[in-house]
């Protein structure tokens, strides 16, 4: 408990210094971002990656870095850099939720949730990269990995597989478009990612439904297995 209370309190404590520092305004300017990137020299990419995988899980968006990253590296390095700061942001965000709260929200999983649960622990590999692919980098997608059953092994291997085509597209449009990706994506009105949402909650919902129709219904109690003939009779 006492050690849960200081990763707690040292997480906290950092997240405060770093906004008290001016630090988060710095990498939220694209060019204060650059400045500061290429004074870095060779330890340029080496912050960046630590950066990346410390602040992301903790709601600090990841192309808060990838903008000013695509301006100081090529689009090979960005994807590189990128992709290895995503992952160990996952891990970042899996160990904190798992060493907090597993124990806790083990106990008080609906049955609902507790069958993905058991999904995540059988299918682990298979069903990370799928919500990695769906997900990205969404911090509570962290979170729910680590409070899950899923091993640490399969998760960090899905987590590698599944950030891929996520990590290069933005690295092309980073790259290649420039400071108005995200530009755009700041302009958009709040109904259209809500609508994208939207979206995807009905596809998820069809896709279940659908399976659920492909299941055989259970025999009912007391009637004949299917495929068997009643011998009871005289």
């Amino acid at each position: 408990m006492w050690m849960r209370v200081a990763l707690i309190a040292a997480v906290a404590g950092s997240l405060s210094a770093l906004y008290s520092s001016g630090f988060i305004d710095v990498i939220s300017d694209p060019e204060r971002a650059r400045a500061a990137l290429e004074s870095l020299g060779i330890w340029a990419p080496i912050l960046y990656v630590v950066a990346f995988a410390c602040l992301e899980p903790f709601f600090i968006p990841g192309l808060a870095f990838m903008i000013p990253g695509g301006i100081v590296f090529s689009a090979s390095e960005l994807f590189v850099l990128s992709w290895l700061g995503s992952i160990g942001a996952g891990i970042v965000g899996f160990g904190f939720a798992r060493f907090l709260a597993r124990d806790f929200v083990e106990s008080r999983l609906p049955e609902r949730l507790r069958r993905f649960d058991d999904r995540l622990a059988s299918q682990g590999l298979r069903t990370v990269i799928g919500v990695r692919l769906t997900l990205f980098l969404a911090p509570p997608a962290h979170w729910l990995l680590g409070l899950s059953k899923v091993r640490f092994a399969p998760f960090v291997l899905g987590t590698a597989i599944g950030f891929v085509p996520g990590i290069a597209l933005a690295s092309y449009l980073v790259v290649f478009v420039g400071e108005s990706i995200g530009d755009w994506i700041a302009n958009r009105p709040p109904g259209t990612f809500a609508l994208l949402a939207l979206v995807i909650v009905v596809i998820v919902r069809i896709r279940r439904r659908r399976a659920k129709q492909r299941e055989p219904e259970p025999d009912a109690p007391g009637a004949t297995p299917r495929g068997e003939a009643d011998v009871s009779a005289p």
